[in-house]
């Protein structure tokens, strides 16, 4: 097939629906995006738009447009309009769902105003009044609702459009019908219904390709059998895109080394022979006259108390560093990235997913430097190192004084806006919205634990979905990364910081 000559000059919109002429042109049938549903009163106005620049043989079988209808006919024995809205909304919600998820994810649209003629307008109603008026005829259990739009183009100012829509249908919905009977409008006085004759209470419409049909027997079938996939099952799968569960270990050996190598940097200030003794009177009077010259006093902790509180701090040093796990996990371990299979016949709104991590696992959300700070943060202060001292820093020093662990402020953030939620050992993730036969990644998270393990951690999950019923469940088996050393991935954090630093 080729393009027509008629539009051999025209761009063709990659999301524009073509239509297949006898002589088998490709012609662009309505220029409108259906990837997604219109939900804004602009996207609503676009497709006033595109229905205005169609073809008089474009209407879809989501879609259907009338120039007018009369809601408030002088004759109030005209039901024709709300009989005309009951067909398509009737036509609407008996399509399957598998083919109505093809397009503005199985929505259909009633316009009433436009056509491709020209834009006509319609009475705006209060919409309460105009369902209750059509809900007598379509029964309560189709999910449908109305709205205006005002077009101010070819002249005119604000007119309205009607616009009406209807959910999606869902496998085990029933086989809906016309539920009170609808008279014809009496003869001579509407030309605006296509069927002159009684709409008998019970009777079914399907919606076809351009028109609302009464249902034919081999459409009845097709409905029964939407009606006999109520109990289906909420099939989903769940498989690891990347994954490691990474033990992070304290080594006592490693801790002492560390703890040892922070003692030597603390006193290398110390002079290798002092005393707290004043001395002789010469080296008073020298003391004083340099106190008087440079205005810094000696250490008034002297060397002992100096001594002291570096032991003081280096214990509680000795405490704090394993619980720093958490912070520098979520900073430094591997991610899991999990991907979810929709395996069902519907598209799945809402889905959540929920992962049970066994006793002794840590799930963290992944975080990321900030700035400069401190890291990892919530250590305690070290002392301030031997020296002598100016009189302001002997007022308001507080380490000269006394030892003070202090915690610092976090160093870390969420790498995304949306992240997951970890409650105890539950992972819960994101809701996500699946298409037939489709995936959806996971938001990553990180899996720790302090345990020195090896091999394979089964982890069981759930999974719901808010417009099916049931919950769909099964294990994911995740491996169990080499040992890392805390201090190793604190070091390696560092040194990917001093890294950007020089990149920057």
């Amino acid at each position: 097939m080729i393009a027509s000559k008629a539009c051999a000059r025209v761009s063709i919109p990659p999301t524009a629906i073509l239509r297949e002429t006898s002589e088998g042109d490709l012609l662009v049938a309505l220029e409108f995006d259906t990837r997604r549903a219109p939900v804004r009163a602009s996207h609503y106005l676009d497709l006033v738009k595109a229905i205005r620049a169609a073809s008089a043989a474009d209407e879809l079988d989501w879609l259907e447009w009338k120039s007018t209808l009369d809601f408030r006919p002088r004759n109030k024995a005209d039901k024709s309009a709300r009989a005309h809205l009951a067909r398509a909304i009737i036509g609407f919600a008996n399509r399957q769902p598998d083919v109505a998820l093809r397009n503005v994810e199985g929505h259909g649209f009633l316009v009433v105003g436009v056509d491709p003629e020209g834009y006509h307008g319609v009475e705006e109603l209060d919409s309460v009044e105009l369902e209750r008026w059509v809900t007598a005829y379509v029964g309560e259990g189709i999910d449908w609702r109305s709205t205006y739009v005002h077009v101010s183009e070819e002249g005119h100012e604000r007119l309205p459009v009607l616009i009406v829509t209807v959910s999606p249908p869902n496998w085990g919905d029933p086989i809906f019908c016309i539920r009170k009977e609808i008279p014809p409008p009496p003869r001579g006085v509407s030309d605006q219904a296509k069927d002159k004759d009684t709409i008998r209470e019970a009777t079914i419409f399907v919606r076809r390709p351009g028109r609302t049909d009464r249902a034919r027997p081999v459409d009845i079938d097709r409905l029964g059998e939407r009606l006999l996939r109520k109990n289906q099952t909420l099939d989903l799968a769940l498989s690891v895109q990347e994954a490691a569960v990474t033990p992070v270990l304290v080594p006592d050996e490693a801790l002492e080394e560390l703890i040892s190598a922070e003692r030597k940097r603390l006193v290398r200030p110390l002079p290798r022979a002092a005393t707290d003794e004043p001395g002789t009177l010469d080296q008073v009077v020298q003391a004083l006259a340099s106190e008087i010259a440079t205005g810094r006093k000696p250490d008034p902790r002297g060397r002992d108390g100096y001594l002291q509180e570096v032991e003081l701090y280096l214990e509680a040093l000795r405490k704090a560093l394993p619980g720093t796990l958490a912070e520098v996990a979520a900073l430094t371990a591997p991610f899991v990235m999990l991907r979810l299979h929709n395996h069902t016949q519907t598209h799945l709104k809402g889905v959540q997913v929920r992962l049970e991590m066994p006793e002794g696992v840590l799930a963290l959300v992944p975080a990321e430097r900030v700035g400069m700070q401190p890291f990892p943060s919530g250590l305690p202060k070290a002392p301030r190192p031997y020296g002598p001292v100016t009189p302001s820093q002997w007022a308001f020093d507080p380490s000269l004084l006394q030892y003070s662990a202090m915690s610092q402020p976090s160093v870390v953030s969420p790498r995304w806006n949306t992240e997951v939620e970890v409650e105890g050992t539950t992972v819960i993730f994101p809701d996500e919205d699946l298409r037939v036969g489709l995936y959806a990644d996971l938001a990553a998270f990180v899996a720790v634990t302090a345990q020195p393990w090896s091999g394979m951690l089964a982890v069981p999950w759930t999974a719901t979905a808010t417009n099916m019923d049931g919950i769909a469940q099964g294990t994911t088996s995740l491996p169990i990364a080499p040992e890392r050393s805390l201090f190793a991935l604190i070091a390696a954090a560092d040194a990917t910081e001093d890294e950007n630093s020089v990149l920057r």
